[in-house]
């Protein structure tokens, strides 16, 4: 009863916050994007669907190619023209170069360590200097066309063997399948199925896609009435503990193995 009367007080002041800040807002000269008005808490939440491109695609028919919504407490630009995108992505990257911060990007990346998601600043600079450097040079991506071209060559032969039996073949799993083993090879040097990367890295994909309370209504995160946050520790622990395998894996390895396989991106880290 008592964690309910919590609750109650907390979404009451929060209503009366931002109703005062609303009202400060208004008595600057700064105009924000036209949008919706949206409801105390929910702001135009309550305005998507399934399909939430599509409900943003019909509010800017009526609010123009800039317009703000807010998704919860979070004030949220949506752009939906060409120039209008190249306002943000191009003259302006700079200013919108951060990513936001949620329970997911917390939990599952390291506090946003990752290059992904970390905030724009001289940390991202480094390590994308280094990535640009070590990782992603012409010549390092070069060195991989041998590995590809057999790749996608057993890919051929076993679509012929499907076709010389008439057998029908799921060309969409086929694919992804290819592609997960030339990741697998360029980052870690080798391919091995015991490590079942995909599982966990669907999970985490799932975490990160999924809807999060917490994220458009703050003060609510303590609470994770979802659940989610145990779901993304897990995924997370259970990712670092296969990178740890992987990574005695890789020191174990002779080094006339690694020749063969090439240099991977791993390598280049330890």
């Amino acid at each position: 009863m008592a964690s309910w009367i919590i609750i109650v007080l907390t979404l009451a002041f929060t209503v009366l916050i931002n109703s005062i800040l609303r009202k400060k807002r208004k008595s600057t000269k700064q105009v924000p994007p036209p949008g919706p008005k949206g409801l105390p808490i929910l702001g135009s939440l309550h305005l998507m669907g399934e399909l939430p491109h599509q409900d943003l695609y019909k509010l800017s028919q009526k609010y123009g190619p800039i317009m703000q919504i807010r998704l919860g407490l979070v004030p949220t630009i949506v752009v939906s023209s060409p120039e209008a995108a190249q306002l943000f992505l191009k003259t302006h990257d700079l200013v919108f170069a951060s990513r936001p911060c949620t329970q997911a990007t917390k939990y599952m990346n390291y506090r946003r360590k990752g290059i992904v998601f970390t905030e724009y600043g001289s940390y991202w600079r480094d390590i994308r200097k280094l990535c640009s450097l070590e990782l992603l040079t012409n010549s390092k991506i070069e060195t991989y066309r041998h590995m590809r071209k057999e790749e996608v060559g057993n890919l051929i032969e076993v679509l012929k063997g499907a076709a010389d039996a008439r057998k029908a073949v799921c060309l969409s799993e086929m694919v992804e399948k290819v592609v997960e083993d030339m990741m697998f090879r360029m980052i870690f040097g080798f391919k091995d199925g015991r490590f079942r990367f995909k599982p966990i890295i669907t999970e985490m994909l799932e975490l990160v896609g999924a809807f999060n309370v917490g994220d458009y209504v703050p003060f609510l995160a303590p609470f994770d009435v979802q659940r989610l946050v145990p779901r993304m520790k897990a995924a997370s622990k259970k990712y670092d503990e296969l990178l740890e395998k992987i990574i005695e894996e890789h020191k174990k390895m002779e080094k006339n193995s690694m020749e063969k396989q090439g240099i991977s991106f791993i390598s280049c880290y330890l």
